[in-house]
């Protein structure tokens, strides 16, 4: 069971942020972000071990999100890059689950917080070099994305950093440090698995919302 809050990072994929950028010029935004964008998952949206990830019946498919989740250990409030990883216990692998094509201008609570919409692997040891790792996304057991964490608009410690500085990550809490805005699609029936280095892996298959 998560102790704390689990916070998602939206738009921290740099090339993501590239392809936005002629519409962060326009109303309503009329600038790019300045400060991470920040939303929560809440309790409601975890998955057990194995439960399936569900296909709402007004959906013909989701987003499958591959993420990095880190544990915050102890509270993070204004500390810096350089020791905010020390802050973070354990990491495990995440499958942010939405709806597809979400925007940013109103909170997409309903395109992201619905009933099992999150899967957390198993916790393992933080490990730095796990930030500099590739997330490799398979469908079917074919892959069907790769994402290296370099691709990171900000780094898990400039991330920590950031939010620390106008709110505490609290011992317990989870951060998902970014997706991918390219993150495979899926549909009724398909198997999602996320691997990333030594982390144990994670997989999920979807099935109609309410099926057993």
């Amino acid at each position: 069971m998560v102790a704390g809050t689990i916070y998602g990072v939206a738009l921290n994929d740099r090339e993501h942020h590239a392809h936005l950028a002629s519409s962060f010029e326009k109303p309503p935004y009329l600038k790019p972000p300045q400060r991470p964008v920040l939303y929560i998952k809440p309790r409601n949206c975890l998955m057990g071990p194995s439960d399936a990830i569900p296909l709402p019946r007004d959906l013909a498919c989701l987003e499958a999100a591959p993420s990095l989740g880190l544990l915050i250990g102890r509270d993070a409030a204004r500390v810096t890059p350089q020791a905010a990883l020390g802050h973070v216990a354990g990491a495990c692998l995440a499958l942010d689950i939405g709806e597809a094509d979400t925007g940013f201008y109103r909170p997409p609570v309903r395109q992201r917080c619905r009933d099992g919409f999150l899967r957390l692997g198993a916790m393992s040891k933080f490990d730095p070099a796990l930030l500099e790792a590739e997330l490799e996304t398979s469908v079917n057991d074919r892959i069907a994305h790769r994402w290296n964490l370099g691709r990171l608009l900000r780094n898990a410690a400039t991330l920590m950093a950031e939010i620390g500085s106008f709110m505490t990550l609290a011992a317990g809490d989870i951060l998902l440090i970014g997706t991918p805005f390219d993150a495979p699609r899926a549909v009724m029936g398909d198997r999602i698995t996320v691997r990333l280095a030594h982390l144990p892996s994670l997989s999920a298959q979807v099935r109609a919302e309410g099926a057993p």
